[in-house]
């Protein structure tokens, strides 16, 4: 019922990838230095958990957009025939 949904896959799990990526690799540049602070930790933290949600709502928008209406439409009255 979702149209191009293997794109969507691949691609949003690639960009949440890339957040994790550049998460570890900061804390790990940042763990080197004098400011490795459970503030920081958790500011870097935060970015991550931002970010992530835009590419969750990213999603949802896709999805909706990429749902095949006709064969909704057409389960919607076929169902509504049955009960009537």
């Amino acid at each position: 019922m979702i149209k191009e949904k293997d794109r969507i896959i691949i691609e949003k799990t690639e960009k949440i990838a890339q957040l994790v990526r550049n998460y570890v690799n900061e804390i790990d540049t940042l763990s080197e230095t004098e400011n490795f602070t459970i503030d920081m930790i958790e500011k870097i933290w935060g970015k991550l958990d931002e970010s992530t949600k835009d590419i969750y709502e990213e999603i949802g928008r896709e999805i909706i957009e990429q749902i095949d209406e006709r064969k909704m439409i057409r389960l919607k009255k076929a169902n509504t025939r049955r009960k009537g």
